[in-house]
């Protein structure tokens, strides 16, 4: 879809990150085995000591066929602050659902490290380009430490999961 075409995401729309809140926390993240590394810059932050009082980041943990066996915790952040700084030799792709965007994983260790969500963002909704990042990759991953909710509208989305 060329960026005459693009739509406009509704005003209503309500989406599974929340708005800047111009405080940043930056994270290390690695696959199981370490042959993949990147590091993520956020807003708001993950951790209520990175979040100066102001509000933390809540991961969702999504209901749809894929997200739900791998055990993904999610955050959305922008595209452009995401680097991988090591193993992207090391990074194979599973696409489910529509196909569009690919989900990562370590072709090694076989850790789901995240997905790219160019199509929906850019050529669907007409957004900034994000990504989704499974903070259970954290270098220092401590469930306590985040705040989480269950998103539960994709298991009803098509197309229908069928094996």
């Amino acid at each position: 879809m060329s960026s005459d075409q693009q739509q406009e995401a509704p005003a209503s729309m309500s989406f599974p990150w929340p708005p800047s809140n111009g405080i940043y926390g930056t994270y290390d993240l690695h696959c199981h085995c370490g042959a993949i590394r990147y590091t993520m810059k956020i807003s708001p932050p993950l951790y209520e000591e990175d979040a100066q009082g102001k509000e933390q980041y809540v991961a969702g943990e999504c209901d749809c066929s894929h997200c739900e066996r791998q055990g993904y915790m999610s955050v959305h952040p922008l595209a452009k602050d995401v680097e991988f700084t090591q193993g992207l030799e090391d990074r194979v792709e599973y696409y489910c659902g529509a196909k569009n965007n690919p989900h990562w994983f370590c072709r090694k260790c076989g850790s789901v490290f995240g997905s790219d969500l160019t199509h929906l963002m850019t050529e669907v909704l007409g957004m900034e380009n994000r990504m989704t990042v499974n903070v259970r990759m954290l270098k220092d991953y401590d469930p306590d430490k985040l705040k989480t909710r269950k998103m539960k509208f994709m298991k009803n989305m098509p197309p229908k999961y069928e094996v």
